[in-house]
């Protein structure tokens, strides 16, 4: 199973993994800014795309770092993590 793995490297960055039996696939830095909510959906879309992983099929996923339930940049993570939940 395919499994997408979001890790908050510090405050001014995020990873984004791409698992498969946990092996790596792939792997992604973006930055976190004022445009983050957008530049991590493309950026989910583009390694599903490069990796050629229907946005249908199950996707597992994990949060790791994002402890501050409170902070913006949780909220959108968690946002998008339920949103890729829906099919």
């Amino acid at each position: 199973m395919v499994k997408l793995k979001i890790i908050l490297k510090d405050k001014r960055t995020a990873e984004l993994q791409l698992l498969e039996n946990e092996a790596l696939l792939d792997m992604l830095i973006i930055p976190i800014d004022i445009h983050f909510n957008t530049v991590l959906v493309t950026s989910i879309d583009k390694i599903l795309k490069k990796n050629r992983i229907d946005k249908v099929s199950p996707l597992d996923t994990a949060l790791e770092g994002f402890d501050d339930e409170s902070s913006m940049v949780s909220l959108i993570v968690r946002t998008v993590v339920e949103a890729l939940k829906i099919k």
